[in-house]
């Protein structure tokens, strides 16, 4: 069982750019620099992702924040996005930040090399935030049992690639990726971690 806290006090903010557009809602030196300023404005428990789909704020916090992320975003353009600048934007909060992860995984696979380069980059972003706070930790935890589950049912494109970098990730502290008891132990391990 999910603590209730931890996903009570869950949020997230998806920037999309409107039809599809390989043009990155932040460039990466831009995306570090906003990270860096939510950190500072709203505390240690925020992730940020940009991917070819667009950018995902997720934080925990007491209350939202999506209204100041959204104003402050244009801060952080540059002057050729700025001039494209209607983006979609949804909005998540509590247990639904969860789901709509998973459902964004199951949507993903539909487009394998785009599906590739999502899961590298958010074992990158994980593996690159120094502070693995809970909420960091509930999302990859999040994350690493939704495509286990889609591995083992044999779902998911490039399923070896991605047990490869799961197993080389040095996030996962099992040794067998098919063993669900091993895995279940450790999602339930850093749920209650809080």
């Amino acid at each position: 069982m999910l603590h209730p806290k931890i996903v009570e006090e869950l949020y997230s903010v998806r920037f999309r750019n409107r039809g599809f557009k390989r043009t990155p809602v932040l460039y990466p030196a831009a995306e570090k620099s906003f990270k860096r300023f939510l950190i500072n404005t709203i505390g240690q428990n925020v992730f940020v992702m940009t991917t070819a789909l667009g950018l995902d704020v997720y934080y925990k916090s007491t209350r939202s924040h999506t209204d100041f992320i959204k104003k402050n975003l244009w801060l952080f353009k540059d002057k050729l996005s700025l001039e494209d600048a209607e983006l979609q934007v949804e909005e998540q909060e509590g247990e639904a930040v969860l789901h709509y992860l998973n459902r964004v995984i199951d949507t993903l696979i539909e487009h394998p090399q785009l599906f590739l380069s999502c899961c590298k980059k958010f074992l990158q972003h994980y593996r690159d935030s120094g502070i693995k706070t809970r909420m960091i930790q509930l999302l990859y935890s999040t994350f690493e049992s939704h495509l286990q589950k889609l591995i083992t049912d044999e779902k998911t494109p490039y399923a070896t690639k991605i047990r490869k970098l799961l197993l080389d990730s040095e996030l996962s502290h099992y040794t067998l990726i098919d063993n669900f008891t091993s895995l279940s132990k450790q999602s339930t391990s850093a749920i209650r971690f809080n």
